[in-house]
C-alpha cells in the first residue's frame, strides 16, 4: 500500500516501509519566459468590481511577452504556485493616464451603415500599422457620436487579488476564453451556433454575460453558445470584421453565418433568433 505526503516542499513516498525522498517537487516560482495560469479579481480603489476569473477558467499568459499590463506582470513574477496576494497597481502601470485629447466627435456617416450607435458601445478600427484601435461611444447626438479612445480603465488605480495556479516552463499551459479552434469545432458539429464577441471592459457585454450563461445551460443539447473576448484573440476578431462590441453572430447548423447584431440583446430576442435557426 502506498502513502504520499508533502512535507516542507519535499515529496516523501512511503512504500512498504521504505522511504525515498524526491527533491525539487515543491511549488514552482514564476519567472520570465514561463507560461502561467492565474485566477484574479480586480476592483477599482472605490470597491467597484471590474472583472474576475473565479467563475471560469484561470487566465493564461507568458511572462516577458508584454501580454498583460506591466504592474500585473510584475506582481506575478516571483510568485509560487498556490500563492495568493493582493496588490494595488497604479494607473501608470495599468492602462495609463486619461488623455482628454483622445476624445473626439465623428459624423454618423462615418460609422458602418448597419450600426445603431448606443452609449457604452465599443467600436474597433485598424490603424495604419495593422493594429486594432478601440473606441467607446460616450455620447450620441442627432448627426454625430462622441468617441473616447482611452482605455475604459485609463486613469484608474486597480486592486488585484491574484492566485498563481500553474507555472509551465515549456511555454505551454491551459488556455482561457474561446479559441478559433473551439469556434471552428462548434461550427462543424451540426448544431446552430451563437458566438458573441465582447470584453469584460464593455458595460453592455457584462449585461449580456449572465443572459448567455443561462442560455448556454438551457440550450446545451441544441445549440453552441460561445463568448469570445476580443482581446484574447485579435486575429479571430479581425477575421470576422468586428467593428463594435458586443457583436452576436448567429450561424446555422451548417456553420453558415445567418445574421449578426451589434449592441445589447434582450434574452427574449436572443431566444427568438436561436429558435429561427432551428434548435428543436
Amino acid at each position: 500500500m502506498k502513502n504520499v505526503k508533502l512535507i516542507s516542499g519535499v515529496l516523501v513516498i512511503v512504500l512498504l516501509g521504505l522511504t525515498a525522498v524526491v527533491p525539487g517537487c515543491g511549488p514552482k516560482t514564476a519567472a520570465t519566459g514561463d507560461t502561467v495560469r492565474v485566477h484574479y479579481t480586480v476592483n477599482k480603489t472605490n470597491g467597484e468590481a471590474v472583472e474576475s476569473t473565479l467563475d471560469g477558467e484561470p487566465f493564461s499568459f507568458t511572462l516577458g511577452q508584454d501580454q498583460v499590463i506591466p504592474g500585473f506582470e510584475q506582481a506575478v513574477l516571483g510568485m509560487k504556485t498556490g500563492e495568493k496576494k493582493t496588490v494595488t497597481i497604479p494607473s501608470d502601470q495599468a492602462y495609463g493616464e486619461y488623455q482628454a485629447d483622445l476624445v473626439f466627435d465623428v459624423g454618423n456617416d462615418e460609422l458602418p451603415e448597419d450600426l445603431v450607435p448606443e452609449v457604452g458601445m465599443m467600436l474597433q478600427a485598424s490603424s495604419n500599422d495593422g493594429s486594432i484601435v478601440s473606441f467607446t461611444i460616450i455620447a450620441v447626438a442627432e448627426t454625430t457620436v462622441t468617441l473616447d479612445s482611452n482605455h475604459p480603465l485609463a486613469g484608474e488605480d486597480l486592486v488585484f487579488e491574484i492566485e498563481l495556479v500553474e507555472v509551465s516552463s515549456s511555454g505551454k499551459a491551459g488556455t482561457t476564453g474561446v479559441s478559433s479552434a473551439a469556434l471552428t469545432e462548434a461550427l462543424s458539429n451540426g448544431k446552430p451556433t451563437l458566438a458573441e464577441f465582447g470584453s469584460e471592459t464593455c458595460a453592455p457585454c457584462r449585461q449580456m454575460k449572465p443572459i448567455l450563461e443561462a442560455l448556454t445551460e438551457e440550450y446545451k443539447d441544441r445549440a453552441n453558445i460561445l463568448i469570445i473576448d476580443v482581446y484574447d484573440d485579435m486575429a479571430l476578431t479581425r477575421s470576422y470584421g468586428i467593428v463594435g462590441i458586443p457583436t452576436q453572430i448567429f450561424f446555422d447548423s451548417n456553420g453558415e453565418e445567418i445574421t449578426r447584431h451589434t449592441g445589447f440583446m434582450a434574452k427574449e430576442d436572443v431566444i427568438a433568433q436561436l429558435e429561427e435557426l432551428g434548435t428543436d
